[in-house]
């Protein structure tokens, strides 16, 4: 046997299982793909749930917030009821909605029904703290659902020109913001 012989033997002998190995890698991939996209519209559907859920429950801590002729009963079962949906909801969907996050959105109206209670200093800043959390917790779920890369990624693909004196405004307020945090 020469060497031109043994070496196309060695590389038959190698290239076949690198060969199998490599198929079961793109297979596996493959199909890791295929569950992805089921995966993620199933998410995008728990959190879009999630954030009708929030707005609604957001609706009755203003109200409880605003009107001040709610007695601290009344203050207390309306967010209540504000606060069980969202609880209900992140545990039903634990399979997509991260569980801290879903934590947080359950104790975010927590202490709202208090405020009324408060000396007036600490209800600013406890009102404030509140705003700042609501507006951080829809940039959680925007971020952990996957719309704000997907926005990003339309954004790349159709490089639109938004511009008006208002969407400066909004650009530079959150410029502000975002130097603050």
């Amino acid at each position: 046997m020469d060497w031109s012989q043994l070496t196309g033997a060695l590389i038959g002998l190698v290239g076949v299982p690198l060969g199998i190995l490599f198929g079961e890698l793109l297979r596996r991939r493959q199909r890791a793909e295929q569950f992805a996209a089921t995966i993620f519209a199933k998410r995008l559907e728990a959190y879009d749930t999630l954030m009708n859920i929030l707005y609604e429950s957001h609706r009755i801590a203003n109200e409880v917030i605003s009107n001040p002729d709610f007695s601290a009963a009344e203050r207390h079962e309306l967010i209540s009821a504000a606060i069980m949906p969202i609880a209900e909801h992140t545990t039903r969907s634990v399979l997509y909605i991260d569980d801290e996050l879903g934590a947080h959105c359950t104790a975010l109206f927590m202490g709202v029904e208090d405020l009324h209670d408060l000396p007036k200093n600490e209800q600013e800043a406890r009102l404030a703290q509140f705003q700042r959390d609501w507006r951080e917790t829809r940039r959680m779920i925007l971020e952990d659902s996957g719309v704000i890369k997907v926005n990003r990624l339309f954004r790349d693909i159709n490089r639109p020109r938004i511009s008006s004196p208002v969407i400066e405004r909004i650009r530079e307020l959150r410029r502000e913001q975002d130097g603050q945090t």
